[in-house]
């Protein structure tokens, strides 16, 4: 196979995943916290808050793209660092029986080297500062009698929004290439919003209009739907979302996505939880889903919780004039492996389409502040056609994370993986057999 071909292949597959329009397209690094400051604060409940994050990752890859990047990306991907500054301002002012309240940010984020994403490669300026929040909005609280510790709001502007575990709905933003900072994902947010949101201790129901950020040149899309959940005390929570996506593409209809999802706490420390997803229009008709269950051992030394996860989103058969495959839109990080599959398959090569995989975990905390997750995948592609490949045996991936809150502001995350490739991997990127290492230590100062 020729490096044009390859190229040719891996282009396709990223419009793939972006052809709906609100695809994300940069890692969710571990969420931390704001130090906030109040510039202001007066008697008529006029507030005014400073807060800013800053952050840096350093990685470094042995063997990626099992031991072709040279020749599969046209450079060698070794070690390269991300940093990011973000800035904001939020406020609050009473107005009439609610609060008036808004936030404005900036992001600057920047790459050095080039990243395994391949994006940076060829690009003189990975490095950019643009706003990044910028919403204001309206909230009132004890509106309906029949509800608990209600709150009825509304917001348009540049926002942040997330559906349950994020498996649809997460990251509107665009990272990396010539922005910078693809693993730090600072960009989350959704532009032209407008959230109408009724939240209380058992209902959420929301009505969205949402658009996404894309990198220059990315496909700019839409959704428009509503979301609802509803918990049956501590035990059970339901969920469902429709929403109608505009990739704005010539010749593709809006997309139709249903979502249903649940959580329940079973007896004993047990939980079982899962989503199902069914797109579709004239061109499209696919599934994507993922059931887990779940055992957290209290009485254990550290605390650990074990867990198993499968999850497959549907690949496109070639053999078929519709096309079943899964449109991840604009997933992105709520925990570890949800929804980036694997801190190298699900960061670099692959996205959620076209793939099955079982996920073995464990979670422990061996000290207050310090959270260790130790990860077993198996990743198998479901139509090995539609990837230029003719295995669908993708690999084995080990990661081990371990989260360090330091003090109050400072975090530190590291990260150790290794994915060792199947035939199918192999096969992807021109018969490397390599097993990829990846390594990153990752820290946020919250000012």
């Amino acid at each position: 196979m020729t490096k044009m071909t390859k190229m040719t292949k891996m282009t396709k597959m990223t419009k793939l995943l972006l052809c709906t329009g609100v695809m994300s397209s940069a890692i969710l690094s571990p969420i931390a916290a704001h130090a906030e400051y109040e510039l202001y604060n007066n008697q008529a409940g006029i507030k005014l808050v400073f807060s800013a994050e800053l952050a840096g990752a350093v990685m470094s890859s042995s063997n990626a793209y099992f031991g072709n990047s040279d020749s599969f990306l046209g450079e060698k991907v070794n070690d390269w660092a991300e940093m990011g500054f973000e800035p904001q301002l939020a406020f609050e002012a009473p107005l009439g029986s609610g609060t008036f309240f808004g936030k404005l940010s900036y992001a600057y984020t920047e790459t050095f080297g080039d990243d395994a994403s391949g994006l940076t490669i060829g690009e003189d300026k990975t490095h950019t500062f643009r706003v990044e929040q910028g919403h204001v909005g309206w909230k009132v609280g004890d509106v309906f009698s029949f509800l608990e510790e209600d709150t009825l709001s509304i917001s348009i502007g540049r926002q942040d929004y997330l559906i349950g575990t994020g498996m649809l709905i997460a990251d509107g933003g665009g990272d990396g290439g010539n922005r910078g900072g693809w693993w730090l994902g600072m960009r989350k947010t959704f532009k032209d919003t407008a959230i109408f949101r009724v939240k209380s201790k058992e209902l959420l129901a929301e009505a969205f209009h949402i658009e996404n950020q894309p990198r220059g040149g990315g496909t700019i899309g839409k959704a428009d739907g509503g979301n609802l959940e509803y918990n049956f005390g501590d035990q059970v929570t339901l969920g469902g979302t429709y929403m109608v996506v505009d990739a704005r593409l010539p010749n593709t209809d809006d997309l139709d996505v249903y979502s249903a999802r649940f959580d329940w706490k079973l007896p004993q420390n047990f939980s079982l939880s899962g989503e199902f997803a069914h797109q579709k229009s004239d061109e499209i008709k696919a599934d994507g889903w993922y059931a887990q269950v779940a055992y957290d051992a209290k009485d254990l030394p550290w605390s650990p919780v074990f867990s198993y996860r499968y999850a497959r989103f549907d690949g496109d058969d070639p053999d078929t004039t519709r096309d079943e495959g899964f449109r991840g839109l604009a997933y992105g990080f709520s925990d570890w492996g949800t929804w980036y599959q694997g801190e190298i398959t699900g960061e670099y090569p692959l996205g959620n389409n076209n793939l099955e995989s079982h996920l073995l975990r464990v979670k422990a905390q061996p000290i207050e502040k310090l959270t260790l997750n130790l990860m077993y995948y198996n990743f198998s592609l479901i139509e090995p056609a539609s990837f230029g490949v003719t295995s669908d045996d993708w690999g084995d991936e080990v990661n081990l994370t371990a989260d360090w809150q330091a003090t109050d502001k400072l975090s530190v995350t590291g990260v150790l993986g290794v994915l060792f490739p199947g035939k199918a991997a192999e096969q992807y990127v021109g018969d490397g057999d390599s097993d990829w290492v990846h390594g990153m230590i990752w820290a946020s100062y919250a000012f």
